[in-house]
């Protein structure tokens, strides 16, 4: 179990579905607990600001699910959002990408249960509710990651390949952000449940703060693990209750 780290030190990067969020079986169909995005902004407040979401969901998505405006990693960092406002994209041949979507709705068309999400820059091939087809999928991604060409790249996560952006990762966008305000010289702890969240985990132990893995036992450099969303959120809450050292009479 992960302790509470003191709010005034730490800068918190949060993982979205599997994490904030339970699965669902289309990632259109996500099911948002009412309580959370007040806890939200309440912990952007008990932090400063210092609380930014990164999810391989495009940033509008995020911005839908919770009334978000803050820092946020879109795309798995292709995608960035500053504290000031200002988004960084990757800028890339959407017409290239809308055919190879096309093409993936094609391929997986004999596959019952598997569906395309498209991310206008990104998409991904989702067989979460086909898991027998994942050799399948693979191999249909695969091909398709080596047609995108050099500035794509093929990304597994849970019952999901990802056709994104070469480069972008979780890793790169938590580095970005602790540059700059309110970020910079504060500690910070990533939440997230996926091998997907791996960069991240690594950024920000090499920034001196820790990682937290959500779910299932697996091979990961997170030190602290929360069983399910759930937990995650119920450990935020008491990250917001917890009280100041000035509020601290024990």
């Amino acid at each position: 179990m992960p302790p509470l780290p003191a709010p005034g030190r730490v800068a918190l990067f949060l993982d979205i579905d599997g994490t904030l969020l339970d699965f669902a079986a289309r990632p259109d169909a996500v099911v948002v607990d009412p309580a959370l995005p007040p806890l939200l902004r309440r912990l952007r407040e008990r932090l400063d600001h210092a609380l930014a979401l990164v999810s391989g969901r495009p940033l509008e998505q995020i911005d839908a699910l919770f009334g978000w405006r803050g820092p946020a990693a879109g795309l798995h960092g292709a995608e960035l959002r500053h504290a000031s406002g200002r988004v960084e994209r990757h800028i890339g041949d959407r017409a290239h990408i809308a055919r190879l979507m096309r093409e993936a709705r094609r391929l997986t068309a004999t596959l019952p249960g598997v569906f395309v999400e498209d991310k206008r820059d990104a998409f991904a091939l989702h067989f979460r509710n086909a898991p027998d087809f994942a050799d399948a999928v693979q191999y249909v991604a695969t091909e398709l990651a080596r047609d995108a060409g050099g500035d794509y790249e093929m990304l597994p996560g849970h019952a999901v390949f990802e056709i994104k952006p070469r480069g972008a990762n979780k890793g790169r966008a938590l580095d970005a952000l602790m540059r700059e305000a309110p970020f910079a010289g504060r500690v910070p702890w990533v939440i997230g449940d996926d091998v997907t969240d791996e960069h991240a985990f690594a950024a920000a132990i090499a920034h001196g703060g820790a990682a937290i893995r959500v779910g299932a036992l697996r091979q990961t450099q997170a030190r602290f693990a929360l069983e399910t969303p759930r937990a995650v959120r119920d450990w935020l809450a008491a990250f917001v209750m917890q009280p100041s050292p000035a509020e601290d009479t024990s």
